[in-house]
């Protein structure tokens, strides 16, 4: 048994750590709403098939390299520690905003956000790993929950800070380069991300440096556990995928909306979830069978990205995006959640993998939302409700195989 006066990750740096995952999921987010006006000033006359198109690439460019990367930098911290590798990760984003900051053609962006993918997945299974090193399993689900929470937070300001600085020069501006109207917002973020870098730098203590580190017994990993947690990790963060850029550019092609307005869509679904994760994620997490969470949570994602070819205005969008986000904000943390409790000690390597294979599916999202998106408008919404209608079924043959709660 965990002895819980083990438990020695304290306030400041359970912070930091919160404010790392939040900081890459702002340089992800802060890309979505102005990524299509990007493109459409980039291509000049391009058709309205090449913006969805190159909006859905560049998105799904950063998922598959955090897909190719995470094992390896999971892999990596289990050797040579959390922290140098957390630092690695948070350098990396700062890296890449500023360098989409000065992108001035598509290609520079594609090379960014690809960097920016290999890079911040030093961060994400890390940072999971490092709270789970120094975390009993009384505190783990909660302190899993607020993880997930910033990363959400992150997504939420992401998107509005994006929308809003652009959203802020466009009506002013004499200046109608794609530089000047694009590369505010990568900047403010590239700044305050070397701020969290400084501080990481300075109070994250190295996992050695704690006394009373948790100290687990050797235990077998569930791997048929761990592969079905896997692909039901693909199957939603598809969904995630599709939701992410075809919201994106319904909003712009078919509602009408700037890059405020579709920020402020991005802001909703991410407050939804964070509030979902906060304050209902955790106390299921310990008290209800995993099948009766994650078939609901399914089933409302497929609900929430079905409905929305047929919204029409602001107030049905508002509700049904809200769906949506309230089966994702449960999804998310109780997958890794789970293949934390299944992992064993191989904590940074699994989590690693467990991040690979949801970048994959949200990569592959994103590439099939623009792609089908530039066909027709209602394919990637209805094709992705019923791949997630199956990842409801593949999720009640988990619970006939669900691993003790006890470590």
């Amino acid at each position: 048994m965990v002895d819980k006066q083990c438990d020695q990750l304290t306030t400041l740096p359970f912070f930091l750590l919160m404010m790392s995952v939040f900081t890459v999921y702002v340089g992800y987010g802060i890309v979505l709403p102005v990524l299509p006006f990007f493109l459409e000033r980039s291509l000049g006359d391009a058709a309205r098939f090449s913006v969805a198109w190159h909006t859905g690439m560049i998105a799904g460019i950063y998922m598959l390299a955090l897909f190719v990367c995470a094992p390896f930098w999971g892999r990596v911290s289990d050797r040579i520690g959390r922290r140098p590798v957390i630092l690695i990760g948070l350098g990396g984003c700062v890296l890449a905003l500023a360098s989409f900051g000065l992108a001035t053609n598509v290609l520079l962006a594609y090379l960014s956000r690809a960097m920016a993918g290999a890079l911040v997945s030093a961060v994400l299974p890390v940072t999971l790993a490092y709270v789970s090193d120094t975390s009993s399993h009384e505190t783990r689900a909660r302190r899993f929950a607020w993880m997930t929470a910033a990363s959400t937070l992150g997504f939420l300001v992401g998107p509005l800070l994006g929308g809003w600085l652009t959203d802020l020069q466009t009506p002013t501006t004499t200046d109608t380069t794609t530089t000047t109207l694009f590369s505010t917002p990568f900047f403010v973020a590239a700044t305050a991300g070397a701020a969290i870098w400084l501080a990481v730098y300075h109070w994250l203590p190295a996992i050695s440096s704690l006394t009373g580190v948790i100290t687990r017994p050797p235990r077998s990993r569930n791997i048929s556990s761990i592969t079905l947690l896997r692909f039901l990790a693909l199957l939603g963060m598809f969904g995630l995928g599709v939701f992410e850029v075809a919201i994106a550019l319904q909003g712009q092609q078919v509602l009408g909306l700037n890059p405020l307005q579709i920020g402020l869509v991005f802001m909703e679904c991410s407050l939804i979830m964070v509030l979902v994760q906060v304050f209902v994620f955790s106390p299921l997490a310990r008290r209800v069978e995993f099948r009766f969470i994650i078939v609901p949570a399914f089933v409302l994602m497929a609900i929430g990205i079905g409905a929305l070819p047929s919204v029409a205005d602001m107030n049905w969008l508002i509700l049904v995006v809200g769906l949506f986000a309230a089966g994702s904000g449960i999804l998310i943390p109780m997958l890794v959640y789970r293949v934390s409790l299944d992992a064993g000690v191989d904590q940074g390597a699994e989590l690693g993998k467990q991040t690979a294979a949801a970048s994959l599916g949200q990569g592959l999202g994103s590439i099939a939302a623009g792609w089908l998106y530039g066909i027709t408008a209602e394919t990637p919404f209805l094709a992705t409700a019923s791949l997630l209608l199956l990842g409801a079924l593949a999720a009640m043959a988990y619970g006939r195989r669900e691993p003790a709660r006890a470590e």
